[in-house]
């Protein structure tokens, strides 16, 4: 593609907010929150509506180079080259492209929110809602709790009146989640002046120096799985093959 009309393309597509990818052989500087540079290759770069630049090689899924949000996009065809500057609060990057391949623009609209699946919050709903999971007796009282060390994920007590704090992860619990739970225990032991707490890890999997360590502390462990489906409302979106 013709380097000039290339840019004009761009200006428009700017213009009218629109997402643009550029795919090109291209060398881009930066500076900002360091110096750097990289030679003449090629490359995808994205220009999001919101400002936001990202400049790809042709393998890995971080971008080499990026623009936060609001960025001022310039793009400006000098020394036979068109040129993408780029300047953000203190920062700026050029990127000088050789030649372009190809340009898609488009308007693009999303206003969905992500919503992350199976967190440590779903596995203490899940266990205040189904306290077997701990144990029979189990009888949970409250849910993130709050104390001076942070939040108690399932706060409550067993059968013989004894306090239970159990302790969610959604990953393999470490080191730091068997510490994490022996300083609530304490906490709470000193604020409720009583001599012993109940605690509890809940996670898939644990690794074999923090299994160590909580026997060594007199706590358990309960192999529980993160919640891993959405609600039932979302079984009801159609299906890609009701369109045809």
């Amino acid at each position: 593609m013709d380097l000039t009309e290339a840019n004009e393309l761009i200006i428009n597509s700017l213009k009218k907010n629109y997402i643009i990818t550029i795919f090109c052989s291209c060398s881009v500087e930066y500076t900002g929150r360091a110096k750097s540079y990289i030679a003449r290759g090629d490359r995808l770069i994205i220009i999001k509506h919101d400002g936001t630049v990202l400049v790809h090689k042709p393998d890995g899924r971080s971008p080499v180079n990026w623009m936060p949000s609001k960025t001022f996009i310039s793009p400006i065809i000098e020394d036979e080259m068109l040129t993408i500057k780029c300047s953000n609060s203190g920062e700026a990057m050029n990127a000088k492209i050789f030649e372009v391949y190809n340009i898609t623009a488009a308007p693009l609209l999303d206003i969905e929110q992500l919503r992350i699946n199976g967190t440590e919050s779903d596995m203490s709903n899940m266990i205040y809602a189904n306290p077997t999971l701990i144990s029979e007796d189990f009888v949970p009282s409250s849910r993130e709790e709050q104390t001076k060390y942070g939040f108690l994920d399932v706060f409550g007590h067993n059968g013989k009146g004894e306090l239970v704090i159990v302790e969610c992860k959604r990953y393999t619990a470490s080191l730091d989640a068997v510490t994490q739970l022996r300083r609530y225990v304490e906490r709470v032991k000193k604020t409720r002046g009583v001599k012993k707490v109940i605690g509890v890890i809940a996670a898939p999997n644990i690794s074999n120096n923090a299994a160590k360590m909580l026997n060594d502390w007199g706590f358990t462990y309960k192999s529980i799985n993160p919640p891993d489906r959405f609600p039932e409302k979302e079984k009801s979106q159609r299906k890609i093959k009701e369109f045809y």
